[in-house]
């Protein structure tokens, strides 16, 4: 008993400490950290932050549109891209639920005239092993004047019907909008109604996402974000959007914050579907990505697409939410860095509020004497080179790091553009470069030069 009368105090404890802080400094320390990411330009959007159904923050941050100096609000609608993969997934298996598919059927039960629609099923589709060639590829922005319109089927299918499989279906893992537009054609076979009315029917109006939809390009301006590829005090790109019939099943939905919470809120308390099914959702992958942060357990999906970037992160153990839909930025800009430091603010794990940073020009010389490889420990290494006039940070092999690369704000001082990451370079008295200082997610560590 006394054990048992421990382990409910220490529950206690916990949860008081996460209920507790959002009433007092949790929405201030939020908001700070926010405004350091905006001012930084790496936050131009919408943030809610909510603990079970509690709200801790809830703020618009920027423009919604330069040119006529809009602020972003509250209520304002942005393109969530590919969280859409989610809802299109939670579809699939209500239909499922409801008797009307399965996701062992082949692909050649709704689309039987598509190439190797025998060989897929809609499994494959959900957890993006079908081999498909992505279509999203061929898009670009010289391609804005056709896809800023309305395409038809048709269209697609001849975009892509004649691209190979790049591998067996089932056999591995390549993240594939084609497989999500497939599905929402499903959809539509099995319901008889556009996919768009069915996501309505049996997804939107349940939860009351009075707000969301599909026809983002002609919402009211006063409604919507504007979306940048660039945004910064200095200079703005403004990027043309793509029309809902492009990106359809697999990114066309727009949607605001608060109508993402009540969508979370289904999440976190398995509403519309069965909690196997959600169970089942999250770990086969249907619409889902897992993982952890600080021990703590995830599941999560972004949205990205030049002109705008979307986050929705759930922990269920903390029933902790973070939704951040952002109006620029390029397929490099993500929003997770910023889900970090948000998620260790709310633990109360160190974090570091975002610099105002001004890059400044170095000589190859200079860049040359940083050159080498630096070890944080037996199992940590990374290379500094210098490609076209900039260093850039290289994780060795056995590292899943990303090439980074480190703008300067001084001889000795870098940054990483897309993290709250910074590294100053350390001399020995002869001028001799020795180790840097790495600063990142509120600490500090040392990587000694060995080569």
């Amino acid at each position: 008993m006394k054990h048992v009368l421990l382990l409910a105090a220490s529950l206690l404890i916990f949860c008081f400490a996460l209920s507790a802080q959002p009433l007092q400094a949790l929405p201030e320390k939020v908001d700070d950290y926010l405004l350091s990411a905006h001012r930084a330009y790496r936050f131009n959007g919408v943030a809610l932050i909510a603990q079970g159904g509690r709200v801790i923050l809830h703020k618009a941050y920027g423009l919604s549109n330069v040119n006529t100096q809009m602020r972003n609000d509250t209520s304002t609608r942005f393109p969530i891209l590919s969280i859409t993969k989610s809802f299109t997934a939670a579809l699939v298996l209500k239909l499922q639920e409801q008797g009307k598919l399965s996701v062992e059927d082949t692909l050649s039960q709704y689309v039987p005239d598509f190439p190797n629609a025998n060989r897929i099923t809609l499994r494959h589709l959900l957890t993006h092993t079908s081999g498909l060639f992505n279509y999203t590829e061929l898009i670009g922005e010289e391609d804005s004047a056709i896809v800023g319109h309305p395409i038809s089927r048709q269209f697609f299918f001849e975009v892509i019907k004649d691209k190979p499989l790049s591998f067996t279906p089932g056999k591995q893992f390549s993240y594939n909008n084609t497989g999500y537009y497939l599905l929402g054609l499903v959809v539509e076979k099995v319901t008889g109604t556009p996919y768009e009315q069915a996501m309505r029917e049996l997804i939107f109006k349940p939860l009351r996402m009075n707000h969301s939809g599909f026809d983002f390009l002609n919402l009211p301006a006063e409604s919507k974000a504007f979306g940048y590829d660039t945004l910064t005090g200095a200079s703005y790109s403004a990027y043309p959007h793509p029309d809902s019939t492009v990106l359809f099943a697999a990114g066309g939905i727009y949607s605001t914050t608060r109508d993402l919470f009540s969508w979370g809120r289904a999440v976190a308390t398995h509403r519309l579907l069965s909690e196997s099914t959600w169970k089942r959702a999250f770990k086969e992958g249907y619409g889902w990505q897992t993982g952890t942060y600080e021990r703590k357990a995830y599941i999560r999906h972004s949205g990205g697409y030049p002109g705008f970037m979307a986050e929705f992160v759930y922990y269920p153990g903390e029933d902790l939410t973070l939704i951040l839909l952002n109006n620029f930025g390029t397929y490099t800009d993500g929003l997770f860095p910023l889900i970090m430091d948000l998620s260790s603010l709310v633990f109360g794990k160190p974090y570091d509020l975002w610099r105002e940073r001004k890059e400044v020009k170095l000589d190859q010389k200079a860049l040359e004497s940083y050159v080498g490889t630096y070890r944080l420990n037996k199992k940590y290494a990374i290379d500094i080179v210098v490609r076209q006039g900039r260093l850039y940070a290289l994780g060795q092999a056995s590292s899943q790091m990303p090439v980074l690369a480190l703008h300067a704000t001084s001889p000795e001082d870098f940054f990483v553009w897309t993290f709250n990451t910074y590294l100053t370079f350390k001399k020995d008295t002869s001028g001799k470069v020795i180790a840097f200082l790495l600063r990142e997610h509120g600490k500090d560590s040392t990587w000694k030069k060995v080569k």
